[in-house]
């Protein structure tokens, strides 16, 4: 079981109790459809992974606006030089996955 402070410190990390649980269900969808994990856990248990993810800084939810959405256009044509981004229409590369890189990616650049 997990201890309740825990979610109380992603809490106030994330801003609050409904931020949270939408990047915890946005981001365990992303590994229940195969993407990697982003630290080194040993444990099996999803909710387990994505909590010490969101504790070592290594995913946000970021808000759904018109300068975030240029941003992500801005990187997309810079990562693939123009080139409409490629998506693995078998399944391994999903939408979700290819925003999740495409954010991280920004997020190094700061």
């Amino acid at each position: 079981m997990i201890d309740q402070s825990k979610f109380e410190h992603l809490y106030g990390q994330c801003g609050g109790v409904y931020k949270t649980t939408v990047l915890m269900q946005k981001r365990m969808r992303e590994l229940n459809r195969g993407a990697r994990k982003l630290v080194e856990e040993e444990a099996k248990n999803p909710i387990e992974i994505v909590m010490s993810e969101i504790e070592q800084n290594k995913i946000e939810l970021i808000p759904d606006n018109e300068e975030n959405r240029e941003i992500i256009r801005a990187e997309v044509e810079r990562m693939t030089h123009g080139q409409p981004p490629s998506i693995d229409v078998g399944g391994t590369t999903s939408e979700d996955e290819l925003e999740r890189r495409i954010l991280s990616a920004l997020s190094k650049d700061d």
